[in-house]
C-alpha cells in the first residue's frame, strides 16, 4: 500500500509538472489575476475527471491480462511522448512566465474561470489518454492484488497532482523574484519522473 501511494505521488508530481492546456490556462490566469484568483482553478480536475475515470475503469475492468499488457505498452509510449514534448518546451523556454504572459483569456471571475478550466480539462485528450493507457491499467492491476493499494495510488496521484499545480500558481505569482532557474529545475524533475513511469509501464507489460 505504501509503495502504491508513493507511485501515485510520483506520477501525480510528473503530471502536474507537464505543460498542457490546463497548466497553461492556470499560469496565464495567475500572471493576469494573481494567485488568490487562480488557486481555486487547481481543483478543476476533481470536477472533470470523475466521469472520465469511471468510464475508463469500467471498460478496463473486464479486459484480459494480455490486453492490459498491450495497453501498458501503448501507455508507456504515450508517457514518453509527453516527456519528449516537455523536453522540447524546456529547451525553447516555452513554459516560462515570459512565454505565457502575452496569452489572453476572457475570464472575469473565479467561477467563470473555473468553468473554463473544467471544460479545458474534460474536452482535452490528456485525462482520457492518461487514464486509458497509463493510469487505468495500473489501477486495475493494483486493485486485483490489493484494493486498498489501488485507492492509495489514486489518492496519492490526485493529492500530488493538485498540490504541484497549487505550488506552481504561487511560484509563478512570485516568479520574478524566484528566477527561472528554480522553475526549470522543477520541470526537469517532472521530466525524469515521466521517464521512470514509462519504464515502469513497459517493465510490467514485458516482464510482469
Amino acid at each position: 500500500m505504501i509503495a502504491s501511494l508513493a507511485q501515485g505521488i510520483g506520477f501525480g508530481y510528473a503530471a502536474g509538472m507537464t505543460p498542457g492546456p490546463l497548466q497553461a490556462f492556470l499560469l496565464t490566469q495567475t500572471l493576469r489575476h494573481g494567485w488568490r484568483h487562480s488557486v481555486w482553478l487547481v481543483f478543476s480536475p476533481l470536477l472533470s475527471d470523475g466521469p472520465i475515470v469511471a468510464l475508463v475503469l469500467l471498460v478496463l475492468q473486464g479486459a484480459s491480462e494480455s490486453l492490459l499488457r498491450i495497453i501498458s505498452l501503448i501507455g508507456g509510449a504515450f508517457v514518453l511522448t509527453i516527456a519528449w514534448g516537455l523536453w522540447r518546451q524546456l529547451r525553447r523556454g516555452a513554459f516560462e512566465p515570459e512565454a505565457l504572459a502575452g496569452e489572453a483569456d476572457a475570464a472575469e471571475s473565479v467561477w467563470a474561470a473555473l468553468r473554463q478550466a473544467v471544460l479545458i480539462n474534460a474536452l482535452g485528450p490528456g485525462p482520457w489518454l492518461f487514464w486509458g493507457t497509463a493510469m487505468g491499467p495500473v489501477v486495475i492491476e493494483t486493485w486485483r492484488g490489493s484494493p486498498p493499494g489501488a485507492v492509495a495510488f489514486v489518492l496519492g496521484f490526485y493529492g500530488a497532482f493538485l498540490a504541484v499545480m497549487a505550488v506552481q500558481v504561487i511560484a509563478f505569482h512570485q516568479a520574478r523574484r524566484l528566477g527561472q532557474g528554480v522553475i526549470r529545475v522543477a520541470l526537469w524533475i517532472g521530466l525524469l519522473a515521466l521517464v521512470i513511469f514509462a519504464a515502469r509501464l513497459w517493465w510490467g507489460a514485458l516482464v510482469g
